[in-house]
Parts: C-alpha cells; sequence; structure tokens
C-alpha cells in the first residue's frame, strides 16, 4: 500500500485523481479524503453515470464506500465520517491508517472500468451512494 506523500498538508499525487488532506495537527485533527476533479470523471469515465449511480459528490461517496465493502471492509469504518456535497466528495477520518486504506482503494477502482462498475451497482443496490 502506498504510503502518502503530503507537502503543504495535502497529497494530490498518490492516490490521484483522489486528494488525501492532513489536518491533524488543526482544531479537527483529522484527514480527509476529497474527489471533486469532474474534468478527471468526464475524461477517463466520459458520463455522469456508471449505470444508475450518479457521479456527483454523493455518488463518488458511494463507489469509495462500495470499494471498502469489496475489499471485506465496513463501508463505514468507525472514525470515519461522510461529509459529501453537492459535487464533492468528502471523507473524514480519525485516523491515518484509515484513511490511506481507503484512498488506496478508491485509487484502485476509480482507475479500473470493472472496479467502477461494480462499485457503482454495489452502491446503489445498497444505498451508499445516498449517505
Amino acid at each position: 500500500m502506498k504510503q502518502p506523500t503530503f507537502v503543504d498538508g495535502r497529497d494530490a499525487t498518490t492516490y490521484a485523481p483522489f486528494i488525501l488532506i492532513d489536518c491533524r495537527d488543526t482544531k479537527w485533527g483529522d484527514v480527509r479524503l476529497q474527489f471533486s476533479d469532474h474534468q478527471w470523471t468526464h475524461d477517463h469515465i466520459g458520463s455522469e453515470y456508471i449505470g444508475d449511480c450518479y457521479l456527483n459528490g454523493y455518488g463518488i461517496q458511494g463507489l469509495v464506500l462500495a470499494a471498502r465493502a469489496r475489499a471485506g471492509l465496513e463501508p463505514l469504518a468507525e472514525g470515519m465520517e461522510p461529509n459529501s456535497e453537492g459535487d464533492t466528495c468528502y471523507l473524514h477520518f480519525a485516523d491515518l491508517a484509515s484513511a490511506v486504506e481507503t484512498a488506496s482503494l478508491a485509487h484502485a477502482m476509480i482507475h479500473a472500468a470493472d472496479q467502477r462498475e461494480a462499485c457503482a451497482n454495489l452502491a446503489v443496490e445498497e444505498g451508499l451512494d445516498d449517505i
């Protein structure tokens, strides 16, 4: 599993197009996983949908939660807070290890069409795209 390389508290390359943000030294004390690069979605997926899963912030969040579930993990781990809205997927983590694990799964999933499709189907079936 790749470890993040934070530059000014952000790693926009290791798990791209996802961004990992280190806020552990702030009053919030968390690590955040973000996706808001919908040009990437357009360029690589070519649509705003995968099946019935709309790829807005909640939809991308659903894909990430489904990727965790497909890996045998709880979709929402303890210490993990979904905070997506509109066109931004935003997940907060109480610890770096859980954030890195999720970022790695999200990165692998978003780059593999078969994984994206399986996660989109699971997200819709389980309501993970609407949390």
